[in-house]
C-alpha cells in the first residue's frame, strides 16, 4: 500500500513523500477503506508545516489528509460483512492521503448513490462548517440577517446555499469589486466590497441602527475588527480563520484589534470557532447524524460543494500549489484510482 508520509514539518514540496507500507488490517470494530479521492485543504498544508492547532498536529511520521471518500474493502470481526463494498465518507478520521485507511466502523458514513465521488470527498469540513455556524451556533431563522466576510470563499458560497434553503438573509463582504455581481447572482442580499474606502459606512447603513446581531469571519485583521465594533447588543461574531495566512510568518498579521468600549457596552461576544473542536463537543453520534443530513441535502441538490479537479498521485505537488493559489477555481483532489 502506498501512502503520503511526512517525517518532519516543513514546506509540502520538501517534506511530503510517497512510501510503501504494509497493508493494514482492521480491528474488531473497524473497517478498511480503499480510498478513491481525498481533498487538499489549506489546513492540511498547515498541518504539514507544523502550524495547525496543537491538538490536530499528528505525531510524526504521519499521513496528512482530513477527509475523503472510498470503498470499504475489509471489516473487523464485530462489523457486518454486508458493509464490504459500501461507498463511504470518513467522519473526522485523519490521515486520508493513503490508498487504504483504517476507520472506526461508526465513522464510515454511507454515501447516497446520487452524490458524485468528487462531491462526497468534500462533504465534511466545508459544508459542516457552513451549516454548524449558521444553523447550530447562530440558530438563524427565516428572515434573520447574517453578516459574513469572504463571501466568495468555499464556506461563503455554501452559506449562501443554506440561506436560500432556510430563508435567512445575508450581508456579504468580498475583497474585489469583480466579485460583487457574482455573489449577488448566487443570492447574496447585500454585497459590499472591502476595497471601497466607504465600506464600513456602507455596512453600518446596511445593518441599521441596531448593528450586527450575527456574523462569521475568516479574514480577521481590520475586517474582523470592524465587524466586532459594529456588533449589536448581545450580538455574536464567530471567527473561524485568518484568510490568506497559509504562508504568513508575521504574527502581527494574525491580530484583530478589538475596540473594547464597543464590546463592553454592547455585551457582545467575539468567539473563536474551530470545526474540529465543535465536532469533538458533539460526539460521534450527533456529529455523524449531522453529516448524514448534509449528505441528504447534497443528494437532493440543495447543497453543492465547489467544482473539483483530480490530481493523480504523481501530480501531488501540483495539487498542493493549487490549494494555495488565489486563482484556483476548483478544489484539488488526490485521486487514488484511475478515473
Amino acid at each position: 500500500m502506498k501512502a503520503l508520509i511526512i517525517e518532519r514539518s516543513g514546506e509540502p514540496s520538501e517534506v511530503v513523500h510517497w512510501r510503501d507500507l504494509p497493508e493494514p488490517t482492521p480491528g474488531p470494530a473497524e473497517v478498511r477503506v480503499r480510498m478513491l479521492l481525498a481533498p487538499v485543504h489549506p489546513s492540511d498544508l498547515h498541518v504539514i508545516r507544523g502550524r495547525f492547532a496543537r491538538q490536530r498536529q499528528p505525531e510524526l511520521p504521519a499521513t496528512p489528509g482530513s477527509e475523503g471518500v472510498g470503498i470499504i474493502d475489509a471489516v473487523g470481526s464485530d462489523v457486518p460483512r454486508t458493509r464490504v463494498g459500501e461507498r463511504v465518507v470518513l467522519f473526522d478520521v485523519p490521515g486520508t492521503w493513503r490508498e487504504q485507511v483504517i476507520s472506526p466502523a461508526d465513522r464510515a458514513i454511507p454515501v447516497p448513490v446520487a452524490i458524485s465521488d468528487e462531491d462526497a470527498a468534500q462533504a465534511l469540513i466545508n459544508p459542516m462548517t457552513a451549516w454548524a455556524m449558521t444553523m447550530c451556533e447562530h440558530r438563524l431563522k427565516r428572515g434573520d440577517w447574517l453578516v459574513q466576510s469572504a463571501a466568495g470563499s468555499t464556506v461563503g458560497r455554501l452559506v449562501l446555499q443554506i440561506a436560500k434553503a432556510e430563508g435567512f438573509r445575508t450581508i456579504n463582504l468580498v475583497r474585489r469589486e469583480a466579485q460583487v455581481a457574482e455573489i449577488q447572482a448566487l443570492g447574496g442580499d447585500v454585497v459590499l466590497c472591502t476595497a471601497d474606502e466607504c465600506w464600513t459606512e456602507q455596512l453600518k447603513a446596511a445593518t441599521g441602527d441596531n448593528g450586527i446581531e450575527s456574523a462569521i469571519d475568516c479574514v480577521a485583521g481590520r475586517t474582523g475588527a470592524v465587524l466586532a465594533r459594529q456588533l449589536a447588543t448581545n450580538g455574536c461574531l464567530l471567527v473561524y480563520g485568518a484568510l490568506s495566512s497559509h504562508r504568513q510568518t508575521d504574527a502581527a498579521a494574525f491580530e484583530m484589534p478589538v475596540f473594547a468600549p464597543a464590546l463592553v457596552y454592547s455585551a457582545a461576544e467575539v468567539r473563536g470557532w474551530f470545526i474540529f473542536s465543535w465536532l469533538a463537543g458533539k460526539g460521534v453520534m450527533e456529529g455523524s447524524q449531522t453529516l448524514r443530513s448534509l449528505l441528504d441535502r447534497m443528494a437532493d441538490g440543495t447543497l453543492k460543494p465547489p467544482a473539483a479537479q483530480r490530481y493523480s498521485l504523481d501530480r501531488a505537488l501540483e495539487a498542493f500549489a493549487a490549494a494555495e493559489s488565489a486563482a484556483h477555481d476548483a478544489k484539488p483532489l488526490l485521486a487514488f484510482t484511475e478515473h
